[in-house]
């Protein structure tokens, strides 16, 4: 008990203590930290705070892969992006095993769309589908409308994300497309 009063009489003395304090404000010269706030603009978290800060932003459902990482959904909507426009490169690299064949794709339906017009993907919120935390496998519901020279066409279906080798993206693992009616 006397060794643990010993302990604390010196944690009691150092918060007691504070600076000495000026003895007239108005003689003290402002100090080099106080003029360089006056002149700078204050910072919002997103122009530099501290990167301890800055993680507990991180959604936990995302942690997987590094902060700046695109979000699944925006991942999804470049890939769409790229199918539109026929870049094989941009959509293989989409995928963590590109299909060699385009017409055996887990979306095989949109690939072979033709003619396209336009193209509209609306994604919902990403669903855990594994055990791990951080997740490592989020399924992303979504709705796909194709607007063709032929028709109109819709697709619901799913496309489930992991992590890249290296953990800096998403990258799609498998996918569900189905037509659906309107």
């Amino acid at each position: 008990m006397r060794r643990f009063l010993i302990l604390i009489a010196p944690l009691v003395l150092l918060a007691c203590s504070r600076p000495p304090s000026q003895s007239d404000p108005a003689d003290a010269a402002p100090s080099a930290t106080a003029e360089v706030a006056a002149h700078t603009k204050p910072r919002t978290a997103a122009e530099g705070d501290a990167p301890a800060v800055q993680a507990i932003d991180v959604d936990p459902l995302f942690a997987a892969v590094a902060a700046e990482a695109e979000l699944p959904a925006g991942m999804l909507n470049a890939y769409v992006m790229a199918l539109l426009n026929r870049d094989r490169k941009a959509v293989d690299a989409a995928w963590t095993f590109p299909p060699s064949d385009a017409r055996r794709a887990d979306d095989a339906a949109l690939r072979q769309l033709t003619d396209v017009r336009s193209l509209r993907l609306t994604s919902e919120l990403p669903i855990a589908r594994d055990g791990h935390q951080p997740p490592q496998l989020l399924e992303v519901p979504v709705q796909i409308r194709a607007v063709t020279a032929e028709g109109t066409f819709r697709f619901g279906g799913w496309y489930r994300v992991q992590p890249s080798s290296d953990g800096r993206a998403w990258q799609i693992q498998s996918a569900q497309l189905r037509p659906t009616l309107d």
